[in-house]
């Protein structure tokens, strides 16, 4: 759910995005057929892919959580946000790990990270402004 709030967020920003210049790719753990289950019910306007073996969430970084992390306050207080803002809880897709934390990174035309962060729990996600303000600057 706080995955799926985030991509909500930045493909709703998609056209401050386009306007300084960038593109948007999100990444998922979901299995092909599965995804484009998801993108049947519910179409993005970004381009979505796969990593069901999380290799992209390794070379970047991302870590698993722990089911303990769940109980945190913080993590909880995330939750109650979301779901009176209309989220709600869903069973995970199939061969989904609930565990794997996600993050959000600007790479400049040479491929190089300018922007990194990391989720540190589940419900933890960069403000769309913070993605905005990593942005390099066009030439």
């Amino acid at each position: 759910m706080p995955c799926l709030a985030h991509l909500g967020e930045v493909a709703a920003n998609r056209k401050r995005f386009l306007a300084a210049g960038a593109g948007i790719l999100i990444v998922c753990q979901a299995k092909p057929a599965v995804l484009a289950m998801f993108l049947r019910n519910q179409s993005q306007p970004v381009p979505v892919v796969c990593d069901r073996d999380r290799v992209a969430y390794r070379a970047f970084g991302l870590e698993e959580t722990t089911w303990l992390s769940f109980f945190r306050p913080s993590v909880l207080w995330g939750y109650v946000k979301l779901m009176a803002r209309g989220g709600r809880l869903r069973r995970p897709y199939e061969g989904e790990n609930v565990l794997q934390l996600g993050g959000d990174f600007v790479l400049d035309r040479d491929g190089r990270v300018v922007f990194a962060y990391r989720s540190r729990v589940a419900t933890d996600r960069p403000i769309v402004a913070a993605l905005l303000a990593a942005l390099p600057t066009r030439r």
